[in-house]
């Protein structure tokens, strides 16, 4: 906005003003009720993560432990040649976007999770492989919260640097702005009643 002295005092101007007034309160309303919204999704969002990645951690956990005994009854090599090679196909396809365009996974699987033979490994390296295939899920899961967490704080703080420059720069300006050209305009009124009186004292003495 150019500065006040620059503008030029007129009631047209004071009206164009006070329109940018109105529109630019409206405007922060506006921003503020969409900031104190998302920070109420965001809130139990954090949560919904925490609690997810909690999850995921304990079980991942388990899930390694498995594998370790797995490695004590058969040996490493032998539990690295009956993974060789894999029978199953697991990929990502993007199913939809959020409100504020994260992307929704889906899992698409192709084949068993189990690659070798009965005799070839031991029941520890089942559990530990049908595990991890049922956390799968969760783990899509926790990045795409994780991803609609992150694009949020985004969102929550672009908004609010948009309702601190309204409030603490553009609507102050305007509202000097107003009260400049009303100090102006009211001169100009006193001067001209002034010169009025003048007048008609002038008239009065001929």
């Amino acid at each position: 906005m150019p500065a006040v002295a620059q503008i030029n005092p007129t009631r047209m101007e004071l009206l164009k003003q006070k329109q940018r007034l109105g529109a630019a309160k409206r405007a922060h309303d506006l921003l503020e009720d969409k900031r104190d919204k998302l920070i109420k999704e965001f809130l139990p969002l954090i949560k919904e993560v925490r609690t997810l990645r909690e999850k995921v951690r304990k079980n991942l956990n388990r899930i390694y432990a498995d594998f370790q005994i797995a490695k004590m009854i058969n040996s490493e090599r032998e539990i690295e040649e009956s993974l060789m090679w894999p029978t199953v196909k697991i990929g990502i396809e993007i199913e939809s976007y959020s409100l504020l365009r994260t992307p929704r996974f889906k899992m698409v699987r192709e084949g068993d999770i189990l690659c070798y033979g009965f005799y070839e490994s031991n029941w520890k390296l089942d559990s530990a492989l049908n595990s991890f295939f049922e956390l799968f899920p969760s783990l899509i899961q926790l990045a795409q919260k994780e991803g609609e967490l992150k694009q949020l704080a985004k969102e929550i703080e672009r908004t609010r640097r948009r309702v601190n420059a309204l409030e603490y720069i553009f609507i102050p300006q305007i509202k000097e702005a107003v009260k400049y050209i009303t100090m102006k305009l009211e001169e100009r009124e006193r001067a001209h009643i002034i010169n009025v009186m003048k007048i008609k004292e002038m008239l009065e003495k001929s």
